[in-house]
């Protein structure tokens, strides 16, 4: 279904995480999927109905859980939810904080299937290196490389290049980019994040700003000031509010991670977690 990007009005698919005319979060995307728990209750009552091991694998559900290494979702007492990341070194990384309850838990429950995939596929390749044998000295012959094996490497290594050419040439794109975080141009505080510009309004709310001064999309880091708020001079913090990262935290992620439930089976939460290991997690970046 289309909606509209609340920045720049464009007609979008509800389905897509960014505004692609603008890049502006895109603030009503619905993700779908079958028999996905839509509450905290449902969550928990998916994990026992499915024999999930919800604390062995360091998932808290309707738990502030304050100790490392944890993912987590609980309400608070205003209704809103919570979701969150607690790194290895006790550091709280937030992916989502707001009133969207079916939202707040699926990106909680997109994050549980991804470990139990990735588990299962840690385990496959270890499998596959247990059984691999090496041929015997007698049966390893030499084969001749036909027309058909020569096209096929030619079009390997040209596919290769394409690809090589194309990652050198998004670094070079990401390296222009400004970074995400405050900047301060001749007085007016600016925030840069997903691909655009933001400043307080009147009322001191963070806006989409289309009309950024040249000179400081040039020179961006001539105006650089700090990437959290928290790091921001006091004097200078005191005179904005802070920018609403939790609002705006789907876009902040990399969508890499999104799932689509079409692609995953009910027979693929049936893993043998009592080989699980959540010391096998990435614990130190932010989601």
């Amino acid at each position: 279904m289309k909606t509209f990007c609340d920045y720049c009005g464009s007609a979008i698919d509800d389905t897509l995480e960014k505004c692609p005319n603008c890049g502006a979060v895109n603030q009503h995307m619905q993700r779908s999927g079958n028999q996905v728990p839509k509450t905290i209750e449902e969550l928990q009552a998916f994990a026992a109905a499915n024999n999930i091991p919800l604390e062995k694998m360091r998932f808290f559900v309707g738990v502030d859980y304050k100790e490392p290494r944890a993912f987590g979702i609980y309400k608070e007492s205003n209704g809103n939810c919570v979701v969150y990341k607690n790194k290895a070194d006790g550091t709280r990384a937030i992916r989502y904080q707001g009133a969207d309850e079916a939202y707040a838990v699926n990106e909680l429950y997109q994050k549980l299937k991804a470990e139990v995939l990735d588990r299962k596929q840690a385990d496959l390749n270890k499998g596959t290196a247990n059984t691999y044998s090496s041929p015997r000295p007698a049966q390893r012959r030499k084969k001749k490389l036909g027309c058909s094996t020569i096209i096929a490497y030619a079009i390997a290594i040209f596919i290769f290049l394409v690809f090589g050419i194309a990652f050198v040439s998004m670094i070079i794109d990401d390296a222009k980019t400004p970074k995400k975080g405050y900047y301060d141009y001749k007085g007016t505080p600016y925030y840069y994040t997903g691909g655009g510009w933001y400043t307080p309004d009147d009322d001191g709310e963070w806006v989409r700003d289309y009309d950024a001064p040249d000179r400081l999309e040039e020179n961006y880091n001539d105006y650089f000031e700090a990437k959290d708020y928290s790091s921001l001079d006091s004097d200078y913090a005191g005179d904005i509010e802070e920018y609403p990262t939790e609002a705006y935290s789907s876009g902040d992620y990399d969508s890499g991670d999104s799932w689509d439930d079409n692609s995953w089976d009910d027979d693929d939460w049936d893993y043998d977690y009592d080989s699980y290991d959540s010391y096998d997690s990435d614990w130190d970046s932010d989601w």
